[in-house]
């Protein structure tokens, strides 16, 4: 009798607390936006996605041009251009496209030292571009990836010992190499009409 009571008491709440509830309630908008999310699920994430698996190529992208576009301390001495200093900017001018177009100076030693830094790469692009928009300038801590000369010679030389001299296959009086006609001429022999 206890156990009806019971189960009579608890289907009294669950009618009571269902009439409460309207269609449009917030938990059928829940479910329904639920059910539409599921449905077109993975598109909604499909940018999200794409984007950080191209986020850290975007990184590498502007940390190299950051690195190619940089005049480090050994192009300059004195705080001062060297030759090598003028064609880095001027390359880095005449090639590299618009929107890469900032150059970045190592910082000096002092503050005096990257101003001094500064002011000459400015009086060699007045040179380049007298008139007009000239690259923006920036000041970087990052020293470019270099190498020493004698290092990238003893590179150069050993790939160009190490690459063998061309050469032509040796000529038979046909258009094929040796090879190539010795295993035909064999083929041929056996492979012929019979008569």
């Amino acid at each position: 009798m206890r156990r009806s009571i019971q189960l009579v008491a608890f289907a009294m709440f669950l009618v009571g607390n269902l009439g409460s509830v309207q269609a449009d309630g917030p938990m059928f908008h829940k479910t329904h936006v639920e059910i539409a999310r599921n449905n077109s699920w993975p598109q909604p994430f499909r940018g999200q996605d794409a984007y950080s698996v191209v986020a850290p190529f975007e990184v590498m992208k502007r940390n190299g041009w950051r690195d190619n576009n940089t005049v480090g301390s050994i192009l300059f001495v004195n705080n001062e251009l060297t030759e090598a200093g003028r064609l880095k900017v001027t390359t880095l001018v005449a090639s590299s496209p618009t929107s890469q177009r900032t150059i970045y100076v190592q910082i000096g030693m002092t503050q005096a030292e990257t101003a001094t830094r500064v002011k000459s790469v400015q009086t060699v692009l007045a040179d380049l571009i007298p008139e007009g928009e000239k690259p923006p300038i920036q000041i970087t801590h990052i020293a470019p990836t270099t190498s020493p000369g004698a290092y990238q010679t003893l590179v150069h030389r050993a790939i160009q010992q190490s690459t063998p001299k061309p050469r032509l296959p040796a000529f038979t009086g046909s258009n094929q190499p040796a090879a190539v006609q010795e295993s035909g001429v064999q083929e041929s022999q056996g492979s012929g009409p019979s008569q």
